[in-house]
């Protein structure tokens, strides 16, 4: 359970969309990085931290991009949850429950100690909005941010933070922070790839 739902977490999963909207101006990031976005580039970064002599530790990460096409055309590719095995060659295993709006994972990557089954809830993501995301179990329990969708001058931004304090993982800070960093924004480099070359 100690890697399982650190990237995906902190991009894909949501319970409710709201009505809030982010601006692209409005990204908390200094003006070098958000050219960098502008220009194509997927910007990622976590900071861990351990407390109460090393007995609790917490996380605070962000992850933006800017999808080439419109959010309209990009959705239609990366709300296709089930096909993500297709996408990512990380994932072995992807389904989807409708009815329960519920995504079932199996992940296997050089970075994992041993494949993991990773499960969520995550409405399919069909048009801009604001994604809220708790996790109820495992061991980021608590762990709660938000996912932002917006059209952006014809292109799509992606944008997501989250908070987490608990009980230490066994996880060393700095893996942690490489490893949540690193496979989040492989994760959205490449479905931004495949989601700009597919035809609909």
């Amino acid at each position: 359970m100690r890697y399982k739902i650190i990237f995906l977490t902190l991009f894909f999963t949501s319970y409710t969309l709201c009505s809030q909207e982010l601006k692209f101006e409005n990204l908390p990031y200094k003006k070098n990085i958000k050219e960098n976005i502008l220009n194509g580039e997927v910007f990622s970064e976590s900071k861990v931290k351990s407390q109460n002599l090393n007995k609790e530790q917490s996380l605070k990460f962000s992850i933006a991009g800017l999808h080439p096409k419109s959010c309209t055309y990009a959705l239609k590719t990366l709300s296709l949850y089930e096909e993500y095995s297709h996408f990512l060659h990380f994932v072995k295993e992807s389904h989807y429950d409708e009815q329960k709006k519920e995504i079932n994972f199996v992940l296997s990557h050089m970075l994992l100690p041993y494949d993991m089954r990773l499960n969520f809830k995550l409405p399919r993501i069909t048009a801009p909005g604001v994604y809220p995301f708790t996790f109820d179990i495992g061991i980021l329990k608590d762990l709660h941010g938000k996912i932002y969708v917006s059209d952006h001058a014809g292109r799509c931004l992606f944008y997501s933070n989250a908070q987490w304090a608990g009980p230490d993982t066994g996880i060393p800070n700095l893996i942690f922070e490489l490893f949540s960093q690193a496979l989040s924004k492989l994760s959205m480099e490449i479905l931004f790839r495949i989601s700009s070359s597919l035809r609909h």
